[in-house]
Order: C-alpha cells, then structure tokens, then sequence
C-alpha cells in the first residue's frame, strides 16, 4: 500500500503524541556501538530529552562521543506486515541539561507527567540525568519503498527519497 505524502503528517503526529520511549543507540570510546532503550519527552525545536543514569553506558557513550541515533517505531502489534512497521530515525548530537538550568524543572516535571510518581525516585537520586537529542537529519520510513527525508527542527516532510 503506498501512503500518499500528505498522510505522512498524520504518522508523525502519532509518533510525537505517543513517545515514550526510544531506541538509543550510542557508541562508546572505543567504538563499541551500543543500543538500549531510553525514556523520552519531547524538547523544544524538535529535540528530544532523555532521562537517564549516569552509570548507563549509553551515557558513558554519550559523555566520550555526543553523536546518537533515535529511533521510534510503530508496535509490532499494529503494523500490518512487520517487516514494514513505520519508523522515524534521528541522528542527533546530544548535550546535557543543567541542572542548575531553568528548563531542568519544567523537564522533569513533563517527565512526571509522562510516566507518573517514578519520576520522584529517579530526580532523587543525583546521577541521573537529563541529556537533550538535537536532531540534525531524519527519516520516516512508512512502508516498502516509502521514505522520506525529515526537516530535524520541526519534524516535517522534507523530501521523498526515491528507491
């Protein structure tokens, strides 16, 4: 089934509206690559921001090689054909939150919001950490032989890219 480009909208709609998680992928110093996954809001100018220990080696990774990839993708029990799920990937460059910053706060109370009272646990224990996702380029992939390059600040279609 070909998606017609104006519906592609819709599918990041649902992506923006239902992240809560994504799936990290970092690469250590020695350039060990390492995938895990991450709780996620939505940040300012299309970032995203993570919430995550300092013990994690994806944030060890992170710290020595600010360079990562998100990935959000459709539920294995909503995709038609799963070799097909809808997937939006992002390279991005990855910065911390201060703590000490004005946004830390608000952020970590978007996180409450998100994923309720475990929030509370995490912000007491002093090595997690927020970390802000700057996209740089995107893909949206929405089926076989559908994908389309993402403007990284706002989300949108760019450009198809033809197989």
């Amino acid at each position: 089934m070909n998606l017609p480009p104006d519906r592609t909208g819709e599918i990041i709609t649902q992506f923006r509206n239902s992240l809560r998680t994504i799936v990290l992928g970092t690469v250590s110093a020695e350039g060990e690559p390492e995938a895990s996954v991450a709780a996620a809001v939505l940040g300012q100018g299309g970032t995203l921001v993570i919430y995550v220990s300092g013990l994690a080696a994806h944030t060890r990774n992170l710290r020595a090689n600010p360079r990562a990839s998100a990935l959000l993708a459709e539920d294995e029990s909503a995709a038609t054909n799963p070799l097909a799920r809808r997937r939006l990937s992002l390279a991005c460059t990855a910065a911390a939150v201060p703590r000490d910053g004005a946004e830390f706060l608000p952020l970590v109370a978007e996180f409450r919001a998100r994923f309720g009272a475990t929030i509370d646990l995490l912000a007491a224990m002093p090595d997690f950490q927020l970390i802000r996702l700057t996209p740089q380029r995107g893909r949206l992939v929405v089926g076989f032989g559908q994908a389309f390059e993402i403007e990284p600040r706002d989300w949108s279609i760019k450009a198809r890219v033809m197989p």
